[in-house]
């Protein structure tokens, strides 16, 4: 009997110890994060948020992105369950409803590593360490990759069939409306 209760509670043990590492909610980092948002829902993610200095702060803010929340970062994987870095909780990424965004980790002498988080292209993590005066180039474009993918979706999803068919459905819009009662 006490031999069951021992193996019982182990048992209980190992399954609360095994959730804690699958769970990728559960692996808290050490840092906090600071994620920037602007006006097309592109994302700049920051950690840990102690290391941002100055001008770091002012080049996003000045290239039109504003600080919108920070917390503590969590390790996630990529969209495409490819590379894991520590990231803003998803919570927060849907909230914010930000599908591409840009990971800057400060690291020592103001080094910076880079990231990038799209639903199509994953999460790519490079190794190389830019300073301040490689992110100002590096970020514009970034962004400007990210604009032309969502415009060369949009017209794609947007593209129509038979110019002669929209043109006569359009013109007949009226009738086919009132043949149905709908108007």
């Amino acid at each position: 009997m006490r031999a069951s209760n021992n193996l019982i509670i182990i048992l209980f043990a190992t399954i609360f110890a095994l959730n804690g590492l699958l769970n990728p909610d559960s692996a808290k980092a050490e840092y906090d994060y600071q994620l920037y948002k602007n006006y097309e829902n592109f994302g700049i993610l920051v950690f840990p948020k102690d290391q941002i200095f100055v001008e770091l702060e002012e080049y996003i803010q000045e290239i039109g992105f504003n600080p919108v929340e920070s917390g503590q970062a969590v390790m996630r994987f990529g969209p495409n369950n490819e590379n894991q870095t520590y990231l803003m909780p998803e919570s927060v990424q849907i909230k914010h409803s930000m599908n591409r965004f840009i990971v800057l980790q400060v690291i020592a002498h103001q080094n910076i590593l880079v990231g990038i988080s799209d639903p199509e292209w994953g999460l790519t993590l490079p190794s190389a360490i830019f300073r301040l005066n490689g992110i100002k180039q590096n970020i514009p474009k970034t962004l400007n990759m990210f604009r032309k993918h969502l415009k060369k979706r949009e017209t794609k999803r947007h593209e129509l069939g038979n110019p002669e068919k929209v043109r006569l459905l359009i013109k007949n819009a009226g009738t086919i409306l009132k043949s149905y009662h709908i108007l």
